[in-house]
């Protein structure tokens, strides 16, 4: 799915850290500073196709892969950089993404004594994470290559980029840099950002980027301010450029809660000098969840009715697939009207170029599926939809909606099993229109945004694992371009810091009961939020039935008066729906067990 439509020099250091030395680096934060030889390198602040940030510091390099014709080659140039007869090694990082997997965007790195194109190559690296080097994840991705042999005289590095119409590359925090005799790197730490509660094996590699060998390390760990663990490893024998996996033998008992783990390496071969003790330790902020739930993905497009690809994608392929078997109630979906191309879609508002912006959205038509950037081919987008179900959610989120003449409101009930911070947006959204017909052939248009709530820069919450939340949200619709208030969803979604989607649900109608208020109002439960053992306050004798959010029957009692209490200890904390059946009333009401 794609669209149609220097100030300051290398930045030369020469310092000493103990025996490191570093002759040139450049990390973007203020210029490219590198000579691009065409249209293609650029820096930029934040990235979009795929959204990214820069890997530290206020900016990064982007090859613009996303709109380049597929083959199109351009060079990013160093400047000279005076070598002095060491050997010498280039080191940068790479954000890889998983996003058109096939395509072989890729940067190749040469040394050469000129600012023109070839030389020594020293590596590839692709930009999808299925090719090589092959990595499990999106993310930013540290990378070396050797310069072979001593080197005397001016060098130059030349990135030479090239497109096959993919994604952007991003790259970010290029050194060059003399080869140390020893230098350990804590190179990575085999543990996810959100994990279960229970018992978690500290491992992860160990990389020797210096040019003697490595016989000995301690290894240590340690959450937050709490006790420091250390392994003392002798006898090895890690090469220079190899890597050493490790498992270390003490495990963390992780309970839920937001944490800072630091694992690091010291005492190298005994104590004799880590030239870089800059690289020796990796620190991951770490959620620990109480609790996991079932995921609804959310499906974010943005799209124009003047856009021709806009068509192609909606018609033949994204349409077809919303509308197969049950995919349509497994996701929430949400489509941003954008105004380009020319004057772009008539029903664009300002809250849609909030979120282009959030995303760094630079063509149409482009989907998102939970924040990371999705497919073009039926096969494609449901395999994305069957993947994106298989992750686990640790937020239960139950929204509900009611409609007065063009005021909604929204309340909004979450359970979380996650402790941060973390924004709750709210998009009302019309699931047909027909009033923005334009010039691409579209001639009508599914869940269209028409009001974010409060706005599109959503509500800020500091949410606390086990704490249920809950807020009204209100907003006047007079003024949107809704064509019919009857045909409203209200989409509810959940967006931690770094842009990932925790968790959508589409609001239910609000309804409290069967018959009046008055009614309704005769029945209560208490306490609510409970531990499990509830009380009902009730006017008359009724029957409970309380299910799950699926609808699954969890518990039944028959014949309860007024003070009678039921023990629900025995269920899963979480949000439980309680229907009261009297003489005079019927009703339902939340229970939340925490």
């Amino acid at each position: 799915m794609k669209k149609t439509t220097l100030l300051i020099a290398l930045l030369f250091i020469t310092f000493m850290s103990e025996a490191q030395v570093i002759v040139a680096s450049q990390d973007f934060n203020t210029a490219l500073g590198w000579t691009s030889s065409g249209t293609g390198w650029a820096r930029r602040t934040t990235g979009g196709a795929p959204a990214c940030s820069p890997f530290e510091g206020a900016g990064m390099a982007r090859f613009n892969c996303y709109d380049l014709a597929q083959g199109t080659t351009v060079r990013l140039t160093s400047p000279a950089i005076a070598l002095t007869g060491a050997t010498y090694r280039v080191k940068l990082n790479m954000f890889r993404d998983g996003t058109y997997p096939e395509d072989q965007d890729n940067i190749k790195v040469y040394v050469n004594t000129t600012g023109l194109g070839g030389g020594i190559l020293l590596g590839t690296i692709y930009r999808s994470s299925a090719l090589a080097p092959a990595v499990s994840a999106d993310g930013w991705y540290s990378y070396s290559f050797d310069i072979p042999g001593a080197i005397t005289g001016n060098r130059f590095i030349n990135i030479l980029g090239t497109s096959d119409y993919g994604n952007n590359i991003f790259i970010d925090n290029i050194t060059i840099e003399e080869i140390p005799a020893i230098d350990a790197e804590m190179n990575s730490i085999n543990i996810n950002s959100i994990v279960s509660l229970g018992s978690k094996a500290i491992s992860g590699v160990v990389k020797n980027f210096g040019s003697t060998a490595i016989t000995s390390l301690d290894l240590k760990w340690q959450v937050d301010a709490g006790t420091i663990y250390t392994q003392n490893l002798t006898g090895l024998n890690i090469a220079p450029g190899a890597t050493y996996a490790f498992s270390h033998p003490n495990q963390w008992t992780a309970t839920p809660g937001l944490y800072s783990l630091k694992v690091w390496i010291s005492n190298v071969n005994g104590g004799t000098g880590d030239s870089n003790v800059n690289n020796d330790q990796i620190i991951k902020s770490i959620a620990v969840a109480s609790n996991s739930t079932n995921r609804t993905p959310l499906y974010e497009k943005f799209s124009s009715a003047t856009c021709p690809p806009c068509y192609s994608f909606n018609v033949n392929n994204f349409t077809p697939f919303f509308n197969t078997g049950s995919n349509a109630s497994n996701m929430a979906f949400i489509s941003y009207q954008v105004n380009w191309p020319s004057s772009g879609d008539p029903y664009y508002t300002a809250e849609t170029g909030t979120r282009v912006a959030y995303y760094g959205v630079t063509g149409a038509p482009t989907l998102y599926v939970d924040a990371k950037e999705g497919t073009n081919s039926i096969p494609m987008l449901q395999a994305d939809l069957n993947a994106a179900l298989a992750n686990p959610a640790f937020f239960v989120l139950t929204p509900t909606k009611n409609l007065e003449g063009n005021v909604m409101t929204v309340n909004l009930n979450v359970l979380p099993y996650l402790t941060g911070t973390y924004k709750i947006h709210v998009a009302v959204v019309e699931k047909l229109t027909t009033g923005n017909v334009a010039s691409n052939g579209e001639t009508s248009f599914k869940h269209v945004m028409m009001k974010m709530m409060p706005n599109a820069n959503g509500t800020t919450v500091n949410f606390t694992h086990d704490v249920p939340f809950t807020t009204t949200l209100t907003a006047d619709l007079s003024g949107t371009f809704i064509e019919q208030m009857s045909d409203l969803e209200v989409v509810v979604f959940i967006q931690d810091s770094n842009k990932n989607v925790m968790q959508a649900k589409y609001a239910t109608q609000q309804s409290l009961s069967t018959t009046d208020f008055d009614a309704a109002s005769k029945i209560s439960l208490y306490p609510n939020p409970s531990n499990g053992i509830v009380k009902i306050k009730t006017n008359e004798v009724v029957d409970v039935v309380v299910t799950d959010l699926t609808g699954k029957v969890v518990f039944t009692m028959n014949q309860v008066g007024n003070d009678s209490q039921m023990n629900l200890s025995s269920l899963q904390k979480g949000i439980y729906l309680a229907k009261l059946i009297g003489k005079e009333t019927e009703q339902t009401q939340k229970i939340i067990l925490k």
